[in-house]
C-alpha cells in the first residue's frame, strides 16, 4: 500500500538507492561569455555540482525542465557521480547492454552487402575492380 508521500518507483521519498540522492538543486541558466557555447546550466546533487553548456538558452532551458521534472513530478533520484536522474541512468546502461548484445556480421554476408550497397551507382570498371578486390581479400 502506497502513501501520498510515496514516489512512482514505490520507495518512500528520502530513502534513494546507494550511490543516489533526492538532495538536488537546480539553477537559473547564465551566459558563459564564450562564443561556441554561451548558455550553462547547473545544478547539484548531494553537494556535487554539475552542469553543461548549449548553444542556445532554449536548449538549456529544454534541459532543465526535464532535470526538474524529474526531481519534482517523477520524484526520481540523481546519481551523485554523474548527476543525472534514475531513469537517464537506466537507459543508458541499457543501451550499453544492448549494444554489447550486437550479434557480429559474417565476412560474405558484409561482402553482399557491401557490393549490394554500392553496385547500382558503380561504373562498369569500379564493378570490376570491387569485385576482384573482395575476391582478392577473401581467396586464401
Amino acid at each position: 500500500m502506497s502513501t501520498p508521500r510515496d514516489t512512482p518507483a514505490g520507495r518512500p521519498r528520502g530513502s534513494a538507492r546507494p550511490g543516489f540522492s533526492f538532495d538536488v538543486k537546480l539553477w537559473k541558466v547564465t551566459p558563459t561569455g564564450r562564443k561556441s557555447r554561451p548558455y550553462r546550466l547547473r545544478w547539484m546533487v548531494a553537494g556535487r555540482v554539475h552542469g553543461q553548456t548549449f548553444t542556445t538558452s532554449a536548449l538549456a532551458e529544454s534541459r532543465r525542465s526535464e532535470l526538474w521534472q524529474a526531481m519534482n513530478r517523477r520524484g526520481e533520484a540523481s546519481e551523485i557521480e554523474s548527476g543525472l536522474p534514475e531513469s537517464e541512468v537506466r537507459a543508458a546502461a541499457e543501451a550499453a547492454k544492448a549494444a554489447e548484445v550486437r550479434v557480429p556480421v559474417r565476412w560474405f554476408e558484409f561482402c553482399r552487402k557491401y557490393v549490394a550497397g554500392r553496385w547500382r551507382t558503380g561504373a562498369a570498371k569500379t564493378r570490376e575492380g570491387m569485385t576482384d578486390g573482395l575476391a582478392a581479400v577473401t581467396w586464401p
